[in-house]
């Protein structure tokens, strides 16, 4: 990885004052406006816009500049510019973004200052690579099994239900089978048999991969036997299957995004195409994922959030962007992005005038998740990963075993991943 600028900005305002006094700069100079410029896609826009477009307009030292980028292309246009010299003073994303930016050299550490305290040690972890934070996470979102309540009245609790919903077809999962597969929604089934997408230390991953030894086995069985009765699809497919009162999918592994988008919108499927109504959030319900393999369900937790651009520290930016940084991470705008789109905060100031129970119910079901690995050759893992899965899924195992088919795809991305 390249080597990246540390940096130190003023954590609060009577430190910005003792700075400006101690070289002499005037208070009518230091109110000069200093432009911000943040990407960020449509949704984080929507979300914290304006509680962003508030902060600006009270604090006349700095002048917000928001630009609405593609998610799908946002990480890699922001490592363009950077690396040009231009782009964004701060990005926000996601965290598992932390190691591509990172790889390419585009982001420095960040203080979280006194907001430091309000964020759980695994939301700062989804942004810490090395022992050094470098990004302010925004808010969480872990997924959790969802369920229907007008198909359900009880959801299921134990491995035992939950196999049995499973073998009945009552289960969905949005994951596409003609493409690359979902590691990151399957993560809920595979670690329940003890593996773990990357073997873990002192609470954080390692290199190593994890899908290997009997657990890996037992669970590549899984996939070419009774998971074959899971529902897989596109989104639409299995929103609408869910919404559908007359189909028998009850329970959806997915997150904030899936319980919100049936609530929100009518998905048309199958064809002939049928479009089920709209739930409301009082037909929804929100638990946590039994363990179809044993062991604890560690599904995977992701975090948005912001990183500082290399270009600004040292620059006459800095104290501004460490301001916006601060605002971003802080009460107000978190609570913000709960009214405003419903986003679970990582700030537990803001977390705790919450009190919506599908926003509690994933908060409660994502105790034992853990954040998504963002190590720079992530993509990889989460293609080799999904191959595999999606081919064993299939039948697809070239005269091998489930097992044996696992293990060797996994072997291949371990010396991938030693290359690195």
């Amino acid at each position: 990885m390249k080597a990246n600028k540390k940096r130190v900005f003023a954590a609060v305002a009577a430190a910005t004052a003792a700075t400006l006094l101690s070289v002499g700069i005037a208070p009518a100079q230091a109110a000069t406006s200093t432009t911000v410029t943040i990407w960020l896609d449509q949704g984080s826009k929507d979300a914290i816009g304006a509680a962003l477009a508030a902060f600006d307009k009270a604090n006349k030292t700095v002048n917000i500049n928001m630009v609405v980028k593609p998610f799908g292309t946002l990480r890699s246009q922001a490592i363009t510019a950077i690396t040009a010299g231009t782009g964004p003073d701060i990005i926000a994303g996601a965290h598992d973004w932390t190691g591509k930016l990172l790889g390419a050299g585009v982001i420095a550490p960040v203080s979280l200052g006194a907001n430091a305290s309000k964020f759980s040690a695994a939301a700062k972890s989804g942004f810490t690579v090395n022992g050094k934070i470098y990004g302010v996470p925004g808010w969480t979102e872990n997924i959790a099994l969802v369920y229907n309540k007008k198909k359900v009245s009880t959801p299921v609790k134990t491995g035992a239900e939950f196999a049995a919903a499973i073998a009945a077809g009552k289960v969905a999962v949005s994951t596409d089978l003609t493409g690359q597969g979902d590691p990151y929604h399957m993560a809920a089934f595979a670690s329940s048999f003890g593996i773990p997408q990357y073997k873990r230390s002192g609470g954080t991953w390692t290199s190593t991969v994890g899908y290997v030894g009997s657990g890996a086995a037992k669970y590549a069985d899984w996939l070419a036997g009774p998971a074959q009765k899971i529902v897989f699809g596109g989104w639409d497919a299995t929103a609408g299957a869910f919404q559908d009162p007359n189909n028998d999918v009850a329970y959806w592994v997915t997150g904030p995004w899936g319980s919100g988008t049936v609530v929100n919108d009518e998905h048309a499927y199958g064809n002939p195409p049928v479009k089920p109504a709209k739930l409301t959030k009082a037909d929804i319900g929100v638990t946590s994922i039994p363990s179809i393999g044993g062991s604890t369900v560690h599904q995977f937790s992701g975090v948005r959030g912001y990183w500082e651009s290399v270009k600004v520290p040292g620059s006459k930016k800095a104290l501004a962007v460490g301001k916006v940084l601060a605002a971003l991470g802080g009460e107000a705008i978190q609570l913000a992005s709960f009214k405003t789109a419903g986003n679970t905060p990582a700030n537990s100031a803001a977390l705790a005038k919450v009190s919506d129970p599908l926003v509690k119910g994933f908060g409660a079901a994502g105790v034992n998740a853990y954040p998504m690995p963002s190590f720079v050759f992530q993509d990889t893992t989460w293609n080799k990963i999904g191959t595999a899965e999606v081919a064993i899924l299939k039948g697809n195992l070239d005269s091998k075993t489930p097992a044996k088919y696992l293990s060797d795809a996994m072997v291949a991305l371990q010396t991938i991943i030693d290359g690195n």
